[in-house]
C-alpha cells in the first residue's frame, strides 16, 4: 500500500475525484492515470478536462474484450489513445487524435485503452505491453 502511494505521489498525479493508478507501456513510459472505472466515468472521458500533461492520462478497464470506440468531441486537447487486450497487449493506437474530433476510433479485442497527451505514444507500437500498478 505504502509503496502505490508514494509511487502516485513520485508521478506527480493530479488531486481529481477519480481513482488514480500508475500505467506502464513497455519498459520506458510511465503514465499516472486517473481510472474511469464506471459506465460513466467511460462514457465523460477526457471531456470537459483540463488539458493533460507529460506523464497523465486517463485509464479505461472494460468488464469484457470487445470492440470498443472512442472519439475526442467535446476535448479541447489533441491526445494518443492506446488500445489492448486483456492480457496488456497493445493491439491498436491512435496518434494526435484532434481536439474536438468526433470521429469514431474503434478497434476490437480490446479490454483496456489509454489516453494521454498527443505525441506521448510516438515510440511505442502494436505488441508493446501494457502494465497497471
Amino acid at each position: 500500500m505504502w509503496l502505490a502511494l508514494a509511487l502516485l505521489a513520485a508521478c506527480g498525479c493530479p488531486d481529481d475525484e477519480l481513482p488514480l493508478a500508475v500505467i506502464g507501456v513497455a519498459s520506458s513510459l510511465e503514465v499516472c492515470a486517473e481510472v474511469a472505472d464506471t459506465e460513466e466515468e467511460r462514457r465523460q472521458g477526457l471531456m470537459g478536462h483540463a488539458p493533460l500533461g507529460p506523464g497523465e492520462g486517463m485509464y479505461f478497464d472494460f468488464p469484457v474484450e470487445q470492440e470498443i470506440c472512442f472519439y475526442n468531441a467535446g476535448v479541447d486537447f489533441s491526445i494518443d489513445i492506446l488500445f489492448a487486450d486483456t492480457d496488456g497487449t497493445v493491439v491498436a493506437i491512435e496518434r494526435r487524435v484532434p481536439a474536438g474530433d468526433d470521429a469514431l476510433r474503434c478497434h476490437g479485442a480490446t479490454k483496456q485503452a489509454l489516453e494521454v497527451a498527443a505525441g506521448a505514444l510516438d515510440d511505442y507500437a502494436i505488441g508493446d505491453a501494457l502494465r497497471v500498478r
